[in-house]
């Protein structure tokens, strides 16, 4: 069972997670309509925008007994949030290791960050971004080709929707990422 912390503005959904990790349960889910110091990979700023229906910013916080395969998460998570983007009519591909592409356009970022106290494993946060609704002003603002799929499709997507559908994928095949990695590309 998942349990989703939603807020209307942070300053990151992976730094809330972080801050509250010790309380929050495994595969609890952080989301926001607006992030005023969301990261990609580097530190680098990841432009968010609630305007249009908005878009996907989210972490969710993962304990699992077996970290084995915790160095794939990032891309476990991109398998995922491309095969969710498909259900749109849409075919990404990936910049590894962890961005997804439409026609060599960012549409989503994953952030992955383990948590350890000295040698002890508390947690892993896995945080994404994906342009739902973003406009063609907007997508302006992005320091590299960037796309949505409200760009791309010219249809509004509605993010909660989006949300779920993606959580479902992630959850279903979720403990047998755990248990085996990833084995061949994932099909949801």
């Amino acid at each position: 069972m998942r349990s989703i912390i939603h807020f209307d503005e942070l300053t990151s959904t992976n730094e809330y997670a972080r801050q509250h990790l010790e309380e929050l349960d495994d595969f609890c889910v952080i989301t926001c309509d607006l992030q005023t110091k969301g990261q990609g990979q580097f530190e680098r700023t990841w432009y968010s925008s609630n305007k249009n229906g908005g878009n996907v910013y989210a972490s969710i916080v993962l304990k699992p007994q077996n970290i084995e395969h915790l160095n794939e998460l990032t891309r476990y998570t991109a398998i995922i949030g491309a095969d969710t983007i498909k259900n749109y009519g849409i075919n990404p591909s990936f910049k590894y290791p962890n961005d997804i592409l439409i026609n060599g356009k960012k549409i989503a970022g994953i952030l992955a960050k383990s948590e350890f106290f000295g040698q002890i494993f508390k947690g892993v946060i896995v945080g994404f971004g994906i342009n739902l609704n973003l406009e063609k002003e907007e997508l302006k603002n992005i320091d590299q080709p960037a796309t949505s799929i409200y760009e791309e499709t010219g249809k509004q997507i509605n993010k909660n929707e989006f949300l779920n559908l993606f959580l479902l994928n992630f959850k279903k095949n979720y403990d047998d990422f755990i248990k085996n990695g990833i084995k061949g590309e994932i099909l949801c």
